[in-house]
């Protein structure tokens, strides 16, 4: 499963990814910053 996280706050998104691959190891997560840079 492909997962993208966008958030301004890149704490929250570290934070995120780590929960997500305590869940399934197996999740592969993408970062933005924002929804502008998520588009690209």
């Amino acid at each position: 499963m492909k997962i993208l996280i966008v958030d301004d706050e890149p704490l929250a998104r570290e934070r995120l990814q780590r929960h997500l691959q305590d869940i399934d190891p197996a999740i592969e997560s993408i970062e933005a910053e924002n929804g502008l840079v998520a588009l690209e």
